[in-house]
């Protein structure tokens, strides 16, 4: 409201421009803050059948979308099949979408996303051809802030939590998720769920 008041009165500045990017950043992190504080105290999610086609189909298509505005290439070799989940709707769509967008955010022009399923859970295979992240820094990047020195967290504007928020809920849901090399030249992370038959 302040820089609204301000620019009215002053127009168009560098400054207030700085001043809007840094609240839209700090709002970004206290979203994010809060929906990680939400799922740490909050053991027993909502949970429903669900079919994870239905579930990530709609997050796949508008990554789709954003990597051809950003002139990139998002391929699914393996989409995901009719293969039910039972869980939180909304914590599993986010936790994949984060994952799906931080792949986007640091590729060159390259992303991969391939599911495989067997008779004990799902695993997605999210590639980038992006700079990667030290073997050291893997198992740390999921830890609420951590930043790391790369190139990959130094330039992206993010709050340093998508990934510790992607964690507590698949954790959550029984899963898990890793960091590791990409056959294209990035990070892949790998999230693995299981399946359950009714």
């Amino acid at each position: 409201l302040s820089s609204a008041l301000l620019r009215r009165r002053q127009g168009e500045s560098n400054e207030l421009n700085r001043i809007e990017t840094e609240t839209q950043r700090l709002d970004s992190m206290i979203n994010d803050l809060l929906v990680l504080s939400r799922n740490q105290h909050k053991n027993e999610l909502g949970r429903e059948y669900i079919r994870a086609d239905e579930l990530w189909g709609d997050v796949l298509d508008d990554a789709r979308f954003e990597a051809e505005q950003m002139g990139k290439t998002l391929e699914v070799p393996y989409p995901p099949g009719p293969w039910p989940l039972f869980g939180n709707r909304s914590a599993l769509e986010s936790a994949f979408e984060n994952v799906v967008r931080n792949a986007l955010r640091y590729s060159h022009t390259h992303i991969s996303v391939a599911f495989a399923v067997d008779n004990q859970g799902i695993t997605i295979n999210v590639d980038d051809d992006g700079p990667g992240v030290n073997p050291e820094d893997r198992e740390q990047i999921f830890r609420p802030f951590y930043r790391t020195d790369e190139a990959r967290d130094r330039a992206s504007g993010g709050t340093g939590l998508g990934l510790a928020i992607v964690e507590n809920a698949i954790t959550q849901h029984k899963g898990w998720v890793k960091a590791g090399d990409s056959p294209l030249g990035g990070l892949r992370l790998t999230i693995w769920l299981p399946l359950n038959e009714r």
